[in-house]
């Protein structure tokens, strides 16, 4: 934070907390207006501003919440998170390439900064660059070998360019690292039934 007066630091770190607490209760209305405040008093924060714009995600404010990313960003240009945070709002609102360049302006900044690979991947997905997501999900796994979101994107990937096999190992991988992942568990049991019944190659 910006601000070196360490009793009004510690004002507004309680502020931010108590802000996060009605979060995490489903309060969001009154935690928008706590951070506001903190805003307005403390507006070179970046901080705060990242935590305004999580809010204001939550509540709906799409708009704001880009607005709060942003200046959160100006103030630190290598708020990974904040990379990170609004890149997936971008995304939820099919901003596919603005998105995209939040996550490698994340990549950047922090070249070990797993989710930035994934959720680069996921954008990729969209957009139909079949391999270049996947090249970003072998990114995330290789950096986190238990990050099972990327598992689970990698053998999707790999179905969509029938690699079948690579499919179902990080399908195995997922259903390892949580068991309780429905999906990945229908997906390899789609994947088995096909192998099933499709016919052996031609040597």
């Amino acid at each position: 934070m910006s601000n070196t007066n360490h009793g009004s630091d510690k004002v507004l770190s309680e502020k931010v907390n108590r802000a996060n607490g009605l979060l995490e209760r489903g309060k969001t209305d009154e935690a928008v207006a706590i951070l506001n405040e903190a805003v307005l008093a403390n507006p070179n924060d970046e901080d705060v501003r990242y935590n305004l714009g999580i809010a204001l995600a939550r509540q709906g404010n799409s708009d704001e919440a880009i607005k709060q990313y942003e200046e959160a960003l100006r103030i630190f240009p290598d708020y990974i998170e904040a990379h990170n945070n609004l890149g997936n709002l971008l995304s939820r609102l099919g901003r596919l390439d603005d998105a995209a360049k939040h996550f490698e302006a994340a990549a950047k900044a922090m070249p070990d900064y797993a989710p930035a690979y994934n959720n680069l991947g996921l954008v990729f997905q969209r957009q139909g660059r079949t391999n270049e997501a996947l090249g970003q999900f072998q990114k995330a796994v290789k950096l986190n070998p238990q990050y099972w979101e990327a598992h689970f994107n990698l053998g999707n990937s790999y179905l969509a360019a029938s690699h079948f096999d690579d499919a179902r190992e990080e399908l195995r991988t997922v259903i390892r690292l949580r068991p309780d992942f429905r999906p990945a568990q229908a997906a390899l049991t789609n994947l088995e039934a096909v192998a099933a019944v499709r016919p052996p190659s031609k040597p």
